[in-house]
């Protein structure tokens, strides 16, 4: 096989032939830069190593104080209050002469025989019952609507008037009251517990103020306030 060599490659490649080893400093690349990193980090070393000789010299500084009246503010004198005279004493003091020996004087017999019982009147202080107010949870008697349950639901049945409002948006649902049974069987402090609107829990506490007096609940045989939660069901037929 035969390769043709155009020229200008020809004469590349004899420059090349023609270099010589020692100037070609590729070969050296390493070296260089192994040098340029010591140097770097010698100078490195020598700036942290590096310290200044200035001295620096303190003067003193002298402090000027002005001549200056010093001002002496009197304390406040306050004028002394004197105390009003007492009142004049309405009561009149009457000196008795003991002297008198016309006062008889008093004989006091405080002799007992061992078998004379002593007695003494001890009063007697009785307690005072102070009545409790806060109202009871669970007592041992709980309170009664007049006739039971049934004529419980038959009363509230007859007396709640479904709201119109509820009526056309057909809500349906229970609304839970709270109310507490009184001592005489009245019912106050009714309270809204939970409510579906729409004029049920308006309607719902209205009906609970209209019940008639209930049979009050007992604790220790004695009549007591109770709490008492009812639950109004709303119903569409």
């Amino acid at each position: 096989m035969r390769f043709d060599v155009e020229p200008e490659n020809a004469k590349a490649m004899e420059d090349l032939s023609k270099k010589s080893q020692r100037a070609d400093l590729e070969n050296k690349r390493l070296i260089f830069w192994q040098v340029g990193a010591i140097i770097s980090l010698a100078l490195v070393f020598f700036a942290f190593e590096y310290r200044s000789e200035a001295t620096f010299s303190i003067r003193d500084f002298n402090r000027s104080f002005v001549d200056a009246p010093f001002e002496i503010v009197p304390p406040t004198v306050h004028p002394e209050k004197l105390l009003p005279p007492p009142p004049a004493s309405s009561i009149r003091i009457e000196v008795v002469d003991n002297s008198n020996k016309d006062v008889k004087p008093l004989n006091i017999n405080a002799e007992v025989s061992q078998n004379e019982p002593i007695k003494y009147d001890i009063p007697k202080i009785e307690d005072e019952v102070i009545p409790d107010d806060t109202p009871h949870l669970s007592p041992e008697v709980a309170p009664e609507f007049p006739g039971g349950l049934e004529a419980l639901m038959s009363f509230l049945s007859k007396n709640i008037r479904y709201p119109a409002q509820a009526r056309d948006q057909q809500i349906q649902g229970r609304v839970y009251l709270s109310f507490v049974v009184e001592r005489d069987g009245s019912v106050s402090n009714i309270t809204l517990l939970r409510g579906i609107g729409f004029g049920c829990d308006e309607e719902a506490i209205r009906v609970v103020g209209l019940m008639p007096t209930w049979k009050p609940g007992r604790q220790n045989g004695i009549p007591v306030r109770v709490y008492y939660n009812l639950p109004i069901k709303f119903t569409l037929r």
